[in-house]
């Protein structure tokens, strides 16, 4: 069974890294075919898939659930209460109209809420795993450490936003009827998006403390898919800020996003030598 599911995951995770390579190619030369409804929602629906299976693979069905709703329901409730009620992200906004709409906001924001904090989530958790080291847990009384892995869970998404963001609204996809001094967003919008990832994996995390999963004995590679999703994440926001002639923000991203992926492989490559000398 996890076997089978593993071969999808990889399958589905080049699938998705083709998808999202032609997307960020054909910004430049085909940008009435990318910005069509139907290759968005095409284009949309790979990175859920691969939320979905990856995180049955790594957690199981009930966590899978767990998480899914924990970091979306945070995401709907405060993006339902900045749209309509408050500026809990530094400002007001709205959202284009883009398929089902939940009290104004998009179906969709509350489903990539998930999809962002779950690869933060992972590409945070991929460290210890690198090391060899169990998530903190209450056998072993580490809260220091998941208070730092929160931390660093919060400023990952963040750091999506932070590229992210400008662009889209660039394209249209919202629009910040308070403007700030960050290509006219509010510097409170990343303070928000902060917040609502820190709440989602402390949730999670507190669960995962005094509920902690047996280790798997399961090929760990599978944990460096997330890495490299927000390492795709970062060059298709680059394509897409060099085809908007914002030669800044690709700077201000990548120095924001690729730092981390970079450690990160770093670490796989050590640990993925380790377990061939000692095979």
């Amino acid at each position: 069974m996890k076997k089978g599911l593993e071969k999808i995951l990889w399958v589905l995770f080049l699938l998705s890294i083709a998808v999202l390579t032609v997307d960020a190619i054909g910004i430049h030369f085909m940008a009435d075919f990318i910005r069509s409804q139907g290759f968005f929602y095409f284009m949309v629906s790979f990175p859920v898939l691969l939320l979905i299976l990856h995180s049955i693979w790594a957690m199981g069905y009930y966590r899978t659930f767990l998480f899914i709703l924990i970091a979306s329901a945070t995401g709907l409730i405060f993006e339902v209460i900045g749209v309509n009620h408050t500026s809990v992200f530094g400002g007001s906004y709205i959202y284009k109209n883009i398929g089902f709409m939940i009290f104004n906001v998009p179906l969709l924001v509350p489903i990539y809420w998930s999809v962002f904090i779950y690869v933060g989530y992972t590409l945070t958790s991929s460290f210890l795993f690198w090391i060899n080291r169990d998530k903190p847990n209450k056998f072993k009384k580490d809260i220091i450490l998941m208070i730092l892995m929160i931390l660093l869970d919060g400023l990952l998404v963040t750091g999506i936003d932070v590229f992210m963001d400008p662009l889209q609204v660039k394209e249209g996809t919202w629009t910040w009827i308070e403007k700030g001094p960050y290509y006219g967003i509010p510097i409170g919008n990343f303070i928000g998006w902060f917040a609502v990832t820190i709440i989602s994996v402390s949730l999670f995390r507190t669960f995962e403390y005094y509920y902690p999963q047996k280790s798997a004995n399961a090929d760990r590679s599978i944990f460096i898919m997330p890495v490299a999703s927000y390492g795709m994440f970062c060059i298709h926001f680059i394509s897409y800020a060099l085809a908007y002639k914002m030669p800044e923000l690709v700077l201000i991203g990548t120095f924001v996003m690729m730092p981390v992926v970079i450690a990160n492989l770093i670490l796989f490559a050590n640990w993925k030598l380790y377990h061939r000398k000692n095979e």
